[in-house]
């Protein structure tokens, strides 16, 4: 029996809390929105900035913490703008072993959660107290976790594998887990629907660049054959406070050196690295762009940033032989032209040329930057991770009742 319900759509990014209600099966959006600068130093105050019928919205308001984001959403939805959800729905970032599918969260699903904090550190962590905070705000209402890995189950092992002793390997599971794979997943559908026709034969390359994570993924047949990411979320680019890609011998230096733990150092990789290490000031690339001109020390950390995206465009060509589509989406990839510009430099030789002029024009839902020369299609695609996620949620929803969707 077909049944209707109100998905409320969480997915929290390391510096973000998304939302979105989302009528199901029509997916229809009753309200979306974001919160923005959640526990980080930047130069602009966080605030909310949300969508409904028709017109923006903004309220600025304080929010050290995603728990306190998640109850100024909640403020929001039931006090200012009354609209109700049957269920919550959250991205959570890496499962580990646990879980390769959508569950329903209880308290015996928590308890597995917790022991994949390690994994990543940022998302996990925020991911599982906003579990436990709606939990408390929200008393009865089901919640499910969809998981950002699951796409990249198909990489294959020679990808997928480390060169370290087989026997910790085989113990541990160590091996490439990938990310953002639910972003990753919606711009190969969207690419498919632009190219209709093209599906089994499209090679893809989907840049995800987030204010706060970042992560390019190789697409071929359908299917995820490589993610920058790795087995943590701080293997492949540089990002707002992860290092991204290092040589290991300087870890083991400054362990050794300062005489710290792998604790002390997992925490600094984490959230004192990337941007925020390097430039010290701020950990949000758009303030980076905005003193790229004038700032020298700006100007390197974003030459930093967009030479390692250049890396793995080169390499995922290569892998591909040769690409069909190149995407961009999420924050910068779809706010920031200069990234997109500078990203494309230098990869002529792979068929990629960018129109200058497309680039820098306004954009509103899926846009072509293609030069009329290049052989490569250059899209910029707005991400619809909720929308992915409202789906699966609605696959494991029980289905033996009608529902009335909340008011």
């Amino acid at each position: 029996m077909n049944y209707e319900l109100n998905v409320l759509v969480i997915n929290c990014g390391s510096s973000s809390l998304k939302f979105r209600i989302i009528h199901m099966p029509s997916e229809t959006e009753l309200i979306s929105g974001e919160a923005v600068r959640v526990g980080i130093k930047t130069n602009l105050p966080s605030s909310i900035n949300y969508s409904i019928k028709g017109k923006n919205k903004t309220m600025q308001v304080p929010m050290p913490d995603h728990s306190a984001a998640f109850q100024e959403v909640t403020k929001l939805l039931k006090h200012v703008e009354k609209i109700g959800f049957d269920c919550i729905a959250h991205r959570y970032v890496h499962p580990g072993n646990y879980f390769h599918k959508t569950i329903k969260v209880d308290g015996h699903i928590i308890e597995k959660l917790k022991n994949t904090l390690c994994l990543a550190p940022i998302h996990n962590t925020v991911s599982l107290r906003l579990i436990e905070t709606c939990a408390r705000e929200c008393p009865g209402i089901n919640q499910y976790a969809v998981f950002d890995t699951v796409f990249h189950k198909t990489i294959p092992d020679e990808a997928a594998s480390y060169a370290l002793p087989a026997n910790l390997v085989n113990k541990y599971h160590f091996r490439k887990t990938g990310f953002h794979g639910i972003s990753h997943r919606y711009i190969m559908e969207e690419t498919f629907k632009h190219f209709a026709g093209a599906r089994d034969s499209l090679k893809i390359i989907s840049c995800h660049l987030g204010s706060g994570g970042s992560s390019l993924c190789a697409i071929e047949n359908g299917k995820s054959i490589n993610n920058s990411m790795g087995f943590s979320p701080l293997e492949g680019l540089m990002m707002n406070t992860r290092s991204g890609d290092i040589d290991i011998g300087i870890l083991l230096s400054i362990m050794s050196l300062n005489n710290i733990s792998a604790g002390e150092v997992e925490n600094m990789l984490n959230f004192k690295s990337g941007i925020l290490g390097v430039f010290t000031e701020s950990s949000d690339m758009r303030d980076i762009v905005k003193r790229y001109r004038d700032d020298a020390k700006a100007r390197m950390v974003f030459e930093m940033y967009v030479r390692r995206v250049r890396k793995y465009i080169g390499y995922y060509n290569l892998l591909l032989k040769n690409t069909d589509v190149l995407v961009f989406t999420d924050t910068l990839g779809i706010e920031v032209p200069l990234i997109r510009k500078k990203a494309c430099e230098g990869l002529e030789c792979f068929g990629i040329m960018l129109d200058s002029k497309k680039n820098v024009q306004p954009q509103r839902g899926l846009a072509d930057l293609s030069d009329s020369k290049s052989k490569v299609k250059i899209l910029a695609i707005p991400t619809n991770e909720e929308i992915m996620i409202a789906r699966e949620t609605y696959k494991e929803f029980p289905n033996d009742t009608h529902y009335k969707p909340a008011n």
